[in-house]
């Protein structure tokens, strides 16, 4: 019998701060909400015509794998949350495969238009809205793997969920940000 923890871990908790401590401007919360996904799903739609290995007639591309990834490691962090997102992250990887069969020119053009506009709004965002710079920018890995997580839990959060876990993360992102200020 494994137990698993549902509750919130400490480390966790922090890593939210620090996400909510750079995406406290409604607008740019905005922009990410759009383009954080967006940037998930034409990650995955390039990396869906490369495939690894063939299962029971199956293709197993590099969108597959990088997804499952994503999954185990949003269960990891939070089994609840985690739930939530494997049928979305499912979704957007079987739509990204189906992309490829698309009647539409510029297949590479589009998906890699739609990635660089994504990248340039969220700088924007940091910039105009927020007036901070990304957290790209201290950490790489959490631009990359744990972004799409906190936008999940940012909706998440939208729709009611979590609510004292919302209030507790506002309150000391509030304190990260006026203490940055300082």
């Amino acid at each position: 019998f494994i137990q698993i923890n549902l509750s919130m871990s400490e480390a966790l908790k922090k890593e939210l701060i620090f996400y909510g401590s750079y995406h406290s401007d409604a607008v740019n919360k905005l922009i990410h909400a759009v383009c954080v996904p967006l940037l998930l799903w034409t990650g995955q739609a390039m990396l869906a015509p490369f495939v690894l290995c063939t299962v029971a007639d199956h293709p197993i591309t590099m969108c597959t794998l990088g997804t499952c990834v994503y999954i185990l490691y949003y269960l990891y962090l939070h089994p609840v949350v985690g739930m939530i997102t494997l049928p979305l992250l499912s979704a957007m990887a079987y739509s990204a495969h189906l992309y490829w069969s698309m009647d539409l020119d510029n297949k590479w053009m589009v998906l890699i238009g739609i990635h660089v506009v994504s990248w340039i709004a969220q700088f924007i965002g940091h910039g105009k809205f927020e007036g901070r710079r990304p957290a790209l920018l201290d950490s790489l890995v959490q631009a990359v793997l744990t972004a799409p997580f906190f936008v999940f839990f940012e909706y998440c959060f939208f729709f009611g969920l979590f609510e004292d876990l919302h209030l507790e993360v506002q309150r000391e992102v509030y304190k990260e940000i006026a203490r940055k200020r300082q």
